[in-house]
């Protein structure tokens, strides 16, 4: 697969990894804890002068003036480790710019690191007022931190950094406690205190921060939900360490390069006819779930394949001829329940014949008949695969494995719990290692229905997705999905790439959708619906215009 060139996504032990290798190059730690302070002091003046310059309105967390001044009280909080560190540094940079500045430390003295230590003394050179608030009943309701913190026009959070592990307790979690009930507005150094910087995953007591000023590289938590929602804005700085370092780390993790995206774009030659830009069959539907059906074939016709035909229970065949005309039906053999019976299994092995790719599973329904049947046709065809639905649920508790083709998975979590015998709280924690885990085992590529989308290929990196909007959370989307990376298999993408591609282009058009409608109210048709325009945004270069 050509890797798609967006940034890199580092877990805190890559980031750390990183760190030493740099520190065994000849830069020290001292100077990479100086710039980082310095540099999120630049990064935070310039968030604060944005916020002051807007037009009053609606904010989560105000200032303690109504006139949002340029300049004010700054309270800086630290903690004790390197993460601290960072926010005596920023501190001295912060007055440097014209802020009346106060730093407040959730340890004693004496436990601070060395370079931590070392940039406090810098601060008390340049009388900085410095507390040390080691008993977390000093940052109670109306105790001086409090009080300090209210009158402050923003909060820097300076508690925790990359390496912390669990739910913030002591001084430092009633610190994080009394900056939430402060109500002002809050910048993160590196990453906001309490969110797990590898997973996304968040523990109680937590920063929900206005602005993060991440390190050297993006944090993989910062993109992943519920992190992303407590990092807000977020802007990576560069704090010395040589691009020779970093570029000799393997990434376990990148974004979509919409430039990559463009390449990959299957492209239709002059003489193109339906039968020359692919072939997709999809398997599925049942009483009352034909739907899912019609809004995978029309999305594999959205995205350009030449030739839809959807193998459906007889009696689905009128309530899908109704739906969508330009799609190819195939009345099979049903059962009692009106799903697709066993004895279909001949008929669908011989359209698979004439197939680039299968979709299976929109629709299909849980009766155990048809689940056997989705068994038998995935040890069977020889098509490249997109799975998806009950195509999943019938390897609950079995796995996938597949000897021959590609195969494409796209789970949400409930699937993947199915699929793993994890429990959806498991996944949730952290999607990505779910993500890496299955796929290494199955040798699938592996779409998690995350937030955002995670594409997971064995023996590469993983990819995270960085289109679409909560507006997309609505039933069919996800048959969307499975259509569209199936259209594009079907067009000659390789199955790796498809997959990428497919959950990008995904969630563009669910953001020409929402920009067109609004989030409120979007339903998957309007997802299929706005899959060309998402193509032809791509095409132009005109994202930024979505």
């Amino acid at each position: 697969m050509r890797l798609p060139g967006g940034p890199r996504l580092v877990t805190a032990s890559e980031m750390a990894a990183v760190d030493h290798a740099a520190i065994s190059r000849g830069v020290s730690a001292a100077t990479l804890m100086e710039r980082a302070g310095k540099e999120s002091a630049r990064a935070i003046v310039t968030w604060w002068r944005g916020m002051t310059a807007q037009k009053p309105g609606p904010m989560r967390r105000r200032p303690a003036t109504a006139a949002r001044p340029t300049r004010g009280r700054a309270i800086v909080l630290a903690g004790r480790g390197n993460n601290g560190g960072d926010g005596f540094v920023c501190a001295r940079h912060l007055k440097a710019a014209g802020f009346t500045v106060r730093v407040l430390v959730a340890a004693e003295e004496d436990a601070l690191a060395s370079e931590a230590a070392q940039n406090h003394a810098a601060c008390e050179k340049e009388r900085i007022p410095v507390t040390f608030l080691p008993d977390e009943r000093a940052w109670g309701p109306g105790s001086e931190a409090a009080f300090a913190a209210h009158e402050a026009v923003f909060l820097v959070d300076a508690l925790l950094g990359t390496g912390s592990k669990g739910a913030p307790r002591g001084a430092v979690g009633a610190a994080i406690e009394m900056a939430e009930h402060t109500e002002r507005p809050i910048a993160s150094i590196d990453i906001p205190s309490g969110l797990d910087a590898s997973s996304g995953y968040v523990e109680l007591p937590a920063i929900r921060a206005e602005f993060t000023v991440t390190l050297q590289l993006l944090k993989r938590g910062l993109k992943l939900e519920p992190g992303r929602s407590h990092a807000g804005q977020v802007e990576v700085v560069d704090i010395g360490i040589p691009q020779a370092v970093i570029d000799e780390t393997i990434p376990s993790m990148l974004t979509v390069n919409p430039d990559w995206a463009r390449g990959v774009l299957p492209t239709r030659p002059m003489d193109a006819h339906k039968g020359s830009v692919g072939r997709v069959l999809v398997v599925g539907g049942s009483a009352g779930l034909v739907g899912a059906v019609g809004m995978a074939s029309e999305a594999a016709l959205r995205v350009g394949a030449g030739y839809v035909v959807a193998a459906v229970p007889v009696s689905c065949i009128d309530p899908l001829e109704a739906r969508v005309a330009e799609v190819v039906k195939r009345g099979l053999p049903e059962t009692s329940q009106r799903s697709l019976a066993l004895s279909a299994r001949d008929e669908i092995l011989a359209e698979a014949l004439r197939a680039d790719v299968i979709a299976l599973g929109p629709g299909l329904s849980r009766n155990p008949e048809t689940l056997e049947l989705a068994r038998e046709l995935v040890e069977r065809v020889e098509a490249p695969l997109v799975l998806d639905a009950d195509g999943l649920n019938a390897f609950e508790g079995l796995g996938v494995h597949r000897m021959h083709g590609p195969v494409v998975l796209t789970p949400h979590y409930a699937e993947a719990a199915r699929l793993s015998g994890q429990s959806i709280a498991e996944i949730a924690r952290d999607p990505a290692r779910w993500a890496r885990r299955f796929a290494d085992e199955s040798h699938a590529i592996v779409c998690l229905k995350s937030t955002p989308m995670i594409t997971a290929v064995l023996a590469e990196p993983m990819i995270l997705n960085g289109t679409g909007n909560p507006g997309m959370a609505t039933a069919g989307a996800g048959d969307v999905l499975t259509g569209t990376i199936a259209g594009l298999i079907a067009q000659g993408v390789d199955a790796q790439e498809a997959a990428v591609l497919g959950c990008f282009l995904h969630g563009l058009a669910g953001d020409v959708a929402a920009r067109r409608l609004g989030m409120w109210g979007l339903i998957a048709g309007d997802i299929v619906r706005a899959l060309p325009a998402a193509i032809t945004a791509l095409e132009s270069g005109a994202l930024g215009e979505i």
